[in-house]
């Protein structure tokens, strides 16, 4: 095997674990026959205390054998059949893993995603992302506590194109003094008793799909939470109290 061979299986090699200079040995050992670790130096250009620790490398992975040439030891390169069983070693290692790694994967996705914005960008992202994210027909919820003259600078140019076209359905639910001074096709609404001082902070909070959305306006900061199991409980949290208004 001469050096462009061995430049070419070095990728293999490295494959089931063998560094470079594992698999300069080795590959020396296979083209040469049994050597002592002087000859394996002189033919691989490789400093003998590295030849010593690739032997020890080799050894460990049942890769070469050890013989004797009197007092000193020699190497012989096991068959090459060794290396496909080290492979099908690694590659049953390999699944092992993935299966925990799978798991984790599973058990990361039911965490939630968090992404906080500020500015009236953001407030229109947030708009925008509850048109764009829903499928045809279905419905979204939002507590409202900012009245509708104020609102309409924040919403987005295209969100009731979007928004009809689609024919999304919400819910809203309102402070006393900001219900909606018309009917709208697609929208059901009820408000807060006037002797409950609840919707006065100008803070909307929006549930759609799998995603909470929380709008200060004050501020002008949002906060999307994104989780299926937290979304349908304030979806459920809702539509109970929907009802009871």
């Amino acid at each position: 095997m001469n050096k462009k061979d061995i430049e070419k299986y070095k990728n293999i090699f490295s494959k089931i674990g063998l560094s470079e200079y594992d698999a300069e040995v080795y590959a020396c050992l296979i083209n040469n026959g049994e050597m002592l670790p002087t000859q394996i130096s002189k033919k691989t250009n490789l400093y003998r205390p590295v030849v010593y620790k690739s032997i020890e490398n080799l050894d460990d992975k049942k890769l070469i054998r050890i013989s004797s040439r009197g007092k000193r030891k020699t190497y012989i390169a096991e068959s090459p059949e060794r290396l496909e069983n080290l492979f099908k070693e690694y590659e049953k290692l390999f699944f092992n893993d993935m299966e925990d790694i799978y798991k984790m994967y599973e058990s990361s996705a039911e965490k939630p995603t968090i992404s906080i914005a500020e500015g009236e960008q953001a407030i229109r992202d947030i708009y925008s992302d509850v048109v764009n994210t829903l499928d045809k027909n279905e419905k979204y919820y939002r507590y409202s506590s900012i009245k509708q003259f104020k609102k309409n600078k924040y919403i987005p140019k295209d969100y009731e194109y979007i928004r009809d076209k689609k024919g999304l359905e919400r819910m809203v639910i309102t402070g006393f003094n900001n219900q909606p001074t018309k009917k709208l096709l697609g929208r059901s609404f009820k408000s807060i008793p006037k002797e409950f001082d609840l919707f006065e902070d100008e803070v909307n909070l929006v549930i759609y799909k799998d995603k909470v959305a929380i709008i200060d306006y004050p501020s002008k900061m949002t906060i999307n939470i994104q989780h299926k199991k937290f979304a349908e409980f304030q979806k459920k949290l809702f539509r109970l109290l929907f009802s009871r208004l």
